[in-house]
């Protein structure tokens, strides 16, 4: 089923299309609503519609402007239906410069809105179709040139004999490869297990990375990375990172809009040179694990996740090393104790159980440093070379291990939790020293908390049940029916106190959400 939003200010005009129109006969599911452009922002900021059919002549924010940022900000492939009772040529331009599908004029009868649904579905139908269109791909892989180049590509992210920059640049160019800038960072693109949609996934990235310039795109094992670049200073990382936060949603929309899912991605950090994007990979793979730690969030930086030095971590962990490396930060108890038990059987030698051991306790040591904390905090006061020299048996040194590894599988949890808990319990102090301001929203707190907004918003409705933008209005309504009830301000003025910044919308938004118009809240109060 596709998705729709339906906008306009008048609600018989909503309730009369959705009643009446057969939407699921044409493969639509019921239509979300909203009464005004500046609402239905609100509401495409948490779900973009494969669908969004909208009056142009609306308060607080025409149907015009409403697609204007739809185009800019969210997706460029969201099929739009503009609505007017207006049959004015210069509506009917606009609408086309703004690649719409449709201009309809109001009323719209139940048989002209059945035909529009049907030739909407088609194209849509239309639209997936070509993409599953697979042939020519056939010709690239037989390209013996495109096979240099993408073993090339996997060179870049993988961790072999140190690389030398100007030869690395040089092949760059030989190949076409868009690498140049000043900082680089890698992010990867889980892909489905099926052939077909994941060749077709690997198109629709290659083809923003083509529009884009900045980005280059390839496919490695059962992902697709995508290299970032900028020409950017340095001090202007946390720029970068959102840069590649704000592309990446816009190719999650595509994706979505094809394959009717989202996918998972994960970023890397940020490195200054070319030879350095094998730690950018590496940390762009840890970053999607989280993913499945937190299956509500689909798009994951590292800096969201961890803010640590990662400069002493192994370069070369064994499978069973990284693996343990995975339970102990992401995994269960279950996993983790699973973890520990892999690394004995077959050991009969002291000297090599209690090297295995010693090697366990050395990961563990490493995680519980990156936390803040020390290896001795979790044995309750045992000596911690006392306990190891006991472990000269295969069974006591995999008790010994599995204890500090459960431990420390704790401690990473907790870590995380409290994590979230502070990260929230921050976004409401922001949001109560700055909900005044009328250009305050989603993008300037996450960057205050130094997050990437999708997570932000994700991880804030997952510990509050409300939206930031619930939220933020909830609070500055408290702040306005406060106003309204101990000062004699103005209806506008207390709308640009209250970080309102149109004073119409103000109104409307307050009597929506409490029932009364400001002034009869006012008189209420004052009885």
């Amino acid at each position: 089923m596709y998705s729709i939003l339906l906008v306009d200010d008048e609600e018989a005009v909503r309730h009369s299309i959705k009643d009446l129109t057969p939407w699921q006969e044409y493969g639509f599911s019921m239509p979300q609503e909203a009464s005004n452009g500046m609402e239905a922002l609100e509401m495409i900021a948490e779900n973009i519609p494969d669908v969004i059919i909208t009056d142009i002549r609306m308060p607080y924010m025409d149907g015009i402007q409403l697609i204007k940022e739809v185009r800019e900000n969210y997706s460029e492939t969201v099929e739009v239906i503009f609505l007017s009772g207006y049959d004015e040529f210069t509506f009917a331009q606009t609408a086309l410069s703004l690649n719409a599908a449709e201009y309809v004029l109001k009323p719209v009868s139940v048989e002209s809105m059945s035909a529009l649904l049907s030739r909407i579905r088609k194209r849509l139908d239309e639209d997936v179709a070509r993409v599953s269109d697979r042939e020519k791909l056939e010709a690239f892989y037989r390209d013996a040139f495109n096979i240099y180049k993408e073993k090339f590509l996997v060179s870049l992210i993988t961790p072999t004999r140190r690389k030398d920059e100007t030869i690395l640049i040089s092949k760059a160019s030989e190949y076409g490869v868009p690498l140049h800038g000043t900082m680089f960072a890698v992010s990867v693109v889980d892909l489905p297990l099926e052939t077909l949609p994941s060749v077709a996934m690997a198109e629709i990235v290659e083809e923003d990375a083509t529009d884009s310039g900045n980005m280059l795109s390839f496919q490695y094992e059962n992902q697709i990375v995508i290299i970032f670049s900028s020409e950017m200073t340095k001090d202007f990382a946390p720029l970068f990172i959102k840069q590649i936060n704000r592309s990446l949603l816009l190719l999650q929309s595509r994706l979505i809009h094809y394959f009717s899912h989202p996918f998972s991605i994960g970023i890397g950090e940020v490195v200054f040179q070319i030879r350095s994007l094998p730690e950018s990979y590496r940390s762009a793979m840890e970053a999607l694990n989280y993913t499945y730690i937190y299956p509500e969030q689909h798009i994951i930086s590292i800096g969201d996740i961890e803010r640590v030095d990662r400069a002493s971590e192994e370069k070369d962990l064994s499978d069973l090393k990284t693996e343990l490396v995975m339970a102990l930060k992401f995994g269960t108890e279950e996993e983790t104790e699973t973890k520990v038990h892999a690394f004995f059987p077959g050991l009969t030698e002291t000297a090599d159980i209690q090297s295995t051991a010693l090697s366990i306790i050395t990961i563990i040591s490493e995680i519980c440093t990156s936390y803040g904390q020390n290896i001795a905090s979790l044995l309750d006061g045992e000596d911690l070379f006392i306990a190891l020299s006991h472990a000269n048996t295969a069974s006591r040194a995999e008790e010994l291990t599995r204890r500090l590894a459960v431990a420390a599988n704790r401690m990473a949890s907790g870590a995380r939790e409290n994590s979230h808990i502070q990260f929230v319990e921050k976004a409401k102090r922001i949001i109560k020293e700055r909900y005044m301001e009328s250009t305050f929203g989603l993008e300037q707190v996450a960057d205050e908390i130094s997050v990437s907004p999708a997570y932000f918003s994700t991880t804030f409705k997952k510990e509050t049940g409300l939206s930031f933008v619930q939220y933020l209005t909830n609070v500055r309504l408290e702040k306005a029916k406060e106003m309204l009830k101990n000062t004699d301000a103005k209806t506008y003025e207390i709308a640009e106190a209250t970080g309102f910044s149109e004073p119409n919308y103000f109104s409307f938004t307050f009597k929506k959400n409490i029932g009364l118009s400001p002034s009869h809240y006012r008189a209420e109060k004052r009885k």
